[in-house]
Order: structure tokens, then sequence, then C-alpha cells
């Protein structure tokens, strides 16, 4: 009986969480782009978030693998960087927090979800119980990082572009300034997960 009842609390429990919202794989990517930069449409900490988010993935990858493009970037290497986005890295720590669903991806994507390499950072580490008492610092987290990939990303372009083009004093300064971006990005990281923790730690999590 109790077991029976179990399931039914269950079954209730999933019905009431809204399916991923359809959209057009145009509106997908708008939806993704302004997710990725911290001014999205709806709330991710809101089930109504998470459904419009993850109903953008999952028309925005069935919309690239049409096109025979596997979406996201999924870096194996860190020379492979070069090529990520922004928005490929909100999802990937969408993902990381379980804001989004595997099933939400299409194949072979779905198979390398459980080895990527940015849930083995330190300020990664433990999101999904992170999320469940500190949500909007877990989206400022999502953030922060997407912004430290970029600037990462390039200035491994910058360095490449230099040695190619063998450039000089111009060249050595612009990747000065870079630099220093990378530097700060890599701050507010750092920053943002360390006030993640306290919360889970507040929350003895």
């Amino acid at each position: 009986m109790k077991r029976g009842l179990g399931f039914a609390l269950a079954a209730a429990l999933c019905a009431c969480a809204p399916a991923p919202v359809q959209m057009p794989a145009a509106q997908a990517s708008e939806v993704l782009n302004l997710f990725a930069a911290g001014a999205g449409p709806a709330n991710i900490c809101s089930s109504d978030g998470r459904a419009l988010l993850r109903g953008a993935v999952r028309s925005y990858a069935r919309e690239m693998a049409q096109g025979g493009v596997t979406w996201p970037v999924i870096p194996q290497a860190s020379e492979e960087t070069e090529t990520i986005t922004s928005v490929d890295i909100s999802v990937m720590i969408a993902f990381a927090a379980g804001f989004v669903k595997t099933d939400d991806f299409q194949a072979p994507v779905r198979g390398m979800l459980t080895h990527l390499t940015i849930t083995q950072w330190p300020e990664i580490q433990g999101l999904r119980r992170a999320a469940d008492v500190a949500c909007e610092d877990v989206q400022a987290l999502q953030q922060a990082a997407s912004g430290f990939v970029v600037e990462q990303s390039r200035l491994a372009q910058m360095v490449h572009a230099a040695h190619v083009r063998n450039q000089g004093r111009e060249s050595a300064e612009r990747l000065r300034r870079q630099s220093v971006r990378v530097e700060r990005a890599q701050t507010r990281l750092n920053e943002t997960a360390a006030v993640v923790q306290a919360q889970m730690r507040g929350a003895g999590v």
C-alpha cells in the first residue's frame, strides 16, 4: 500500500513539473544567448524558467544535429577550447547543476556529458546540491564560468595569431591586456564559487 502511494506521489510530482517548452530553432538560439548573458527571459531557478531553457536546448540541439553539427562543443583537450562559446559553457554548467537533462541533448553528446572535464573544476563540483540551496548564486557562477572560458579562448586565439603573423610590440600589448581580462574573469569565478560554497556550508550540504 505504501509503495503504491509512493509511486502515485512521484507520478503526481512529475505531472506538475512543466514540460520543456517547444519552440523554433531561431527562438531557441535567442533564448540560449540570453541565458548565457544572464538576461534570460525567465528565472532559471523557477520550474517555468527551467522548462524554457530545456526546450531551447532541445530545439537547438535537434536543429544542429539535422545539419550534421555536434552541439554543444565539448572540449576533450585544452587546445579544443578555442572553438567554444559562452553558450556552450553556459549549457554545460546548466547540465552540471541539473537545470537541463541528458535527454535534452542529441546523440552522441548524451554519451559525452558524463565525461565533461568542466565538472571536475573545483568551482563546479557539487553544483546539483548547491542549486537546491543557492540557486541564484549558482546562476551567477554559471555566468562567471562562461565569461572566464570565453576570455581564455580569446587569449588562446590571440596567442596563435601572434605566432602565425610574427607580430611585434603592438601584439604583445594586446596579449597583455587580454591576459588581464583573463585574470579578472578568473577572480570573478573564484569569488562567485566561494559564495556558493559558503551557502552550501551554511545549509549543511
